[in-house]
């Protein structure tokens, strides 16, 4: 349903910021003589158009910049679609979008989220980029901001409020990157009304699957406060094996009877894992026969992580399960063909309570068993 918001036409507050020639800037600081970068926005998971419907355009927008031209270009201007202007500039929409800077084959980037239905304040927004340095920096100057999370309520004092955005529930949970690579998944507040008080967010995750194949086993893994929409997984890491991981988030309410609920979950968005570190054999041992092994983890005790490794003479089919004591599986490691060699493989049981565990690896005929305990 289009809606008409009168918001739209309150004049537009600076604070002191550049003269408004567009929603974005981003502007070359320590650039030299010479410099040719190239600005990128990239949309990460849903958008909306200027009436706050769902939307397939303004998915990509970028301004080069270059010491090429007759007026060298050191600032690259973007139009946000609620600006009633936009037009001269790159136009983005309502969304969660990737900000990078691109010189020489070289990507630094950070994300930047207008995803709210509630403009009181500008929607203006501005940021520096080092190219000396390769560095995003924040508008002052003072701190480098690569990889981080920016929001449109945090640096213009609006709030953030969601309900007026179409089926934000159903498309709100997006996955995003730290420095280190983990998952860091980002979401908002539940935007429809409940017969009761929100409480929390749950975050739930999937057994390892395969990509683009249908997960299943979810477990809890984090329960967040409610006004907490940010959350990152450090014990997984995004990479490019044949094995992922999804999330979904619910909403937890308390209703006016006391009684505990939780709404429908969000989408569910797909991790793809690393691909288990591969440990290389020292020259001198390059002769020297790998057998089939289970090692024991470490460490042990453990919490919540620790590290299994094993080796194979041969390429083979791997399976690594956990269990507990009564022989019920309770996690999935590893299940695919992997190459001879001697490997190493994180396991995480932040989502099982303390006590003794079982991990079970079988390699064609070869089956191995140790023990491993968990102490919370």
């Amino acid at each position: 349903m289009k809606k008409i918001f009168a918001l739209l036409l309150i004049p537009y507050i600076l604070y002191g910021q550049p003269e408004h020639t567009g929603e974005l800037r981003i502007e070359l600081t320590n650039y030299g003589t010479y410099w040719d970068v190239l600005i990128k926005l990239s949309a990460i998971g849903a958008r909306w158009d200027n009436n706050y419907e769902l939307t397939t355009e303004y998915e990509l927008a970028y301004v080069y910049l270059t010491s090429g031209h007759n007026s060298p270009q050191t600032i690259a201007d973007f139009d946000h679609i609620l600006d009633p202007n936009a037009g001269d500039n790159p136009i983005f929409a309502v969304g969660l979008y990737k900000i990078s800077a691109i010189e020489n084959g070289n990507e630094k980037f950070f994300y930047m989220d207008w995803r709210t239905s509630h403009w009181r304040y500008s929607l203006d927004t501005y940021f520096k980029y080092d190219v000396g340095n390769n560095n995003f920096r924040d508008w002052n100057n003072t701190q480098t901001i690569n990889y981080s999370y920016q929001t449109l309520w945090d640096l213009t004092s609006n709030n953030l409020i969601t309900s007026g955005l179409e089926d934000y529930w159903d498309n709100c949970l997006v996955v995003t990157n730290d420095a280190d690579n983990h998952p860091r998944f980002v979401f908002g507040p539940y935007p429809a009304t409940l017969q009761g008080t929100i409480t929390g967010y749950k975050i739930y995750r999937s057994a390892a699957h395969i990509p683009g194949q249908q997960p299943s086993n979810f477990t809890l893994l984090v329960t967040l406060d409610s006004d907490e929409f940010v959350y990152t997984d450090n014990s997984v890491t995004i990479g490019n094996d044949y094995n992922a991981r999804s999330y979904y988030v619910t909403c937890v309410y308390e209703d006016l009877w006391e009684i505990v609920g939780e709404t429908d979950p969000t989408n569910t968005v797909e991790v793809r894992l690393e691909i288990p570190q591969k440990i290389s054999i020292p020259e001198s041992n390059h002769n020297n026969k790998i057998d089939y092994q289970l090692e024991q983890n470490y460490p042990n005790p453990f919490n919540p992580i620790t590290k299994i490794s094993y080796s194979l003479p041969v390429s083979d089919q791997v399976t690594l399960k956990i269990f507990d004591t009564l022989g019920k599986e309770v996690a999935i490691l590893l299940n695919e063909h992997k190459e001879a060699g001697i490997y190493t493989i994180e396991f995480d049981a932040s989502n099982l309570a303390s006590g003794i565990y079982f991990y079970r690896i079988q390699i064609g005929s070869y089956t191995s068993i140790r023990k491993l305990a968990l102490l919370k």
